[in-house]
């Protein structure tokens, strides 16, 4: 080989190492963005969500977690309560809380809304993708165990990566009566990849180096929710998900709802356009789902009658079932979740 010729290699040698240099410094770069919460300033005063409200701090669970939330309590309560999980890069007032919180509050609901680690006015550092969220979850049960809440009366709703959490904390919440999950993933892998794809416009193997260093702040890639699911034969779920969702696809949520053994796990299928386009989409079917579900969960715990319903919600229950027909998908079965999936594709 002449000498030219070797320069000219050791060149390209010099220049691939650096630009696999930079590339890994990128990838290293982009996990840590990934995992960085939201702390940004609250939107509303909690008076102008209910006037029955109070500040409440709590740790998590096993590793103290400062976390912040509030927690209202409903002018006219019913006993029932719900805890809101909110998502990625959110805090307490994510995407719908507000609103649905508003609701669930009119219906005698206790409703507490708060920040995981990392987000709002909690402390940690950085979030994990429903890893070690799990333990802010289960600090919030606690929360409401002590003011009094029972758990066969309580349910607990999560968004996107809270859904995540609420699905990885089942086992530990088997006293719960309703677990809901709004568009949640399946498995942890397929969901950062395709949100890289979608947020860079790079192929999906390009983010494995971002996902490996992801593990660096306590990101477990190969975390799947569809194999806790699977695991609790017994356990009824509602799972929600907009059809048009393209940053975790609807094929998440039927993979969910294929993984429940439980007769009772019902999936409401929203004619959403986006990601977490449900409550948003279409109020009437999300709280007519929402709220028949939690029913149904309630009395097979308690054997008493449902809750007091918004006269608005329960004399429009026919209407109701039959817009959920139209413009949403309630699924009951293996047989329907393979329909929807035709009709997806």
């Amino acid at each position: 080989m002449s000498t030219r010729a070797g320069r000219r290699l050791g060149r390209l040698a010099r220049a691939a190492a650096v630009l696999l240099a930079l590339y890994l410094a990128a990838s290293l770069v982009g996990s840590r963005v990934a995992v960085a919460g939201s702390r940004s300033p609250l939107a509303l005063p909690p008076d102008r969500i209910g006037a029955l409200w109070s500040d409440v701090e709590f740790a998590s669970r096993d590793d103290h977690v400062p976390l912040s939330g509030w927690l209202f309590r409903p002018e006219s309560p019913t006993g029932r309560s719900i805890i809101l999980v909110h998502g990625w890069q959110g805090d307490r007032e994510d995407v719908d809380f507000v609103p649905l919180a508003r609701d669930l509050l009119a219906r005698g609901y206790a409703v507490l809304l708060f920040d995981l680690r990392g987000s709002g006015l909690s402390g940690g550092s950085h979030q994990t993708f429903a890893h070690d969220e799990t333990r802010d979850l289960l600090g919030a049960y606690d929360l409401m165990r002590s003011h009094g809440y029972r758990p066969e009366q309580m349910t607990i709703l999560g968004n996107s990566m809270g859904a995540a959490t609420v699905l990885e904390a089942a086992r530990q919440l088997s006293d719960v009566a309703a677990l809901v999950s709004d568009s949640a993933f399946a498995d942890l892998s397929g969901a950062l990849q395709s949100g890289l794809t979608r947020f860079t416009r790079l192929p999906g193997v390009l983010a494995l180096p971002a996902l490996q260093f992801a593990r660096l702040w306590d990101v477990v890639p190969g975390l799947s929710p569809a194999e806790v699911v699977r695991s609790l034969p017994e356990r009824a779920f509602l799972f929600i998900h907009a059809r048009g969702d393209e940053l975790l696809p609807l094929s998440n949520a039927l993979e969910l709802k294929a993984a429940s053994a439980d007769t009772s796990s019902r999936l409401l299928v929203v004619d959403g356009s986006d990601h977490l386009d449900t409550y948003t989409h279409d109020r009437t079917v999300y709280l007519h789902a929402l709220l028949s579900f939690i029913d149904e969960q309630v009395a097979a715990r308690t054997s008493v009658l449902p809750a007091h319903r918004d006269p608005r919600t329960s004399s429009s229950s026919a209407r109701s079932n039959a817009r959920t027909t139209d413009s949403a998908s309630l699924v009951t079965d293996r047989s329907t979740v393979n329909e929807t999936a035709a009709r997806s594709t």
